[in-house]
């Protein structure tokens, strides 16, 4: 496993790292505001996507993106599970997230999100078309963000991790490999160097020592 100090993360993906960093400083208010509103590290919250980030400016294509909405939302996510947005959250996360966190998360905080009437079994162009337009937008992400954070805290309250960090890389293995996976899943695959030949949670803590 590679540590932090191990790769120079910033001479590593240059010009996507400096405009990854000034996108969560551009954004840094907004994500502190709904990260305050349910008590969770916000730093964190940056450093989990910090490195879909780097992803989504280096493989960006609009017209792509927009081909895949299109199939989701007349054939599902079966047909088409894709990466929408700056954190880059595929409709079958956000439907995992919209299900466990309705039973997290308090009434006024699913309303604020929009999620409060949303069935656990619906499966429709509707349910389906509004799932798209909430991941095509840059606040319901961080709101889909947090409630990410927050299930993983509740689901993991039992571990001990010897520093933030530690459980930061825990955290953002979740986001990147699904955070259903059960814990010792989740250990082996944050061994792995699936992000561009690289260790997603290795990037994920160089961000949140670094800057």
């Amino acid at each position: 496993f590679e540590t932090p100090g191990e790769n120079d993360y910033k001479k590593v993906f240059g010009n996507d790292y400096t405009w990854a960093v000034s996108w969560l400083k551009q954004h840094e208010a907004l994500i502190e505001k709904y990260a305050a509103d349910i008590n969770i590290p916000a730093k964190e919250l940056k450093a989990i996507v910090f490195p879909e980030l780097i992803r989504y400016n280096g493989v960006f294509n609009a017209l792509e993106i927009e081909s895949l909405k299109f199939l989701y939302v007349r054939e599902g996510k079966y047909y088409a599970d894709f990466s929408v947005g700056y954190f880059q959250m595929k409709p079958s996360f956000a439907e995992m997230v919209e299900q466990d966190g309705g039973k997290l998360l308090d009434a006024g905080w699913l309303r604020e999100a929009g999620w409060k009437n949303i069935q656990e079994d619906a499966d429709n162009e509707i349910s389906r078309k509004e799932r798209v337009n909430r991941l095509s937008n840059t606040r319901q992400q961080i709101l889909y963000l947090c409630a990410f954070y927050k299930i993983c805290q509740l689901r993991f309250q039992d571990r001990s991790f010897a520093s933030p960090v530690e459980r930061l890389k825990l955290f953002a293995t979740c986001y990147n490999a699904g955070y259903r996976r059960s814990y010792e899943s989740l250990l082996a695959f944050q061994l792995k160097n699936h992000f561009f030949k690289f260790n997603y949670s290795s990037v994920s803590a160089y961000y949140y020592l670094q800057e």
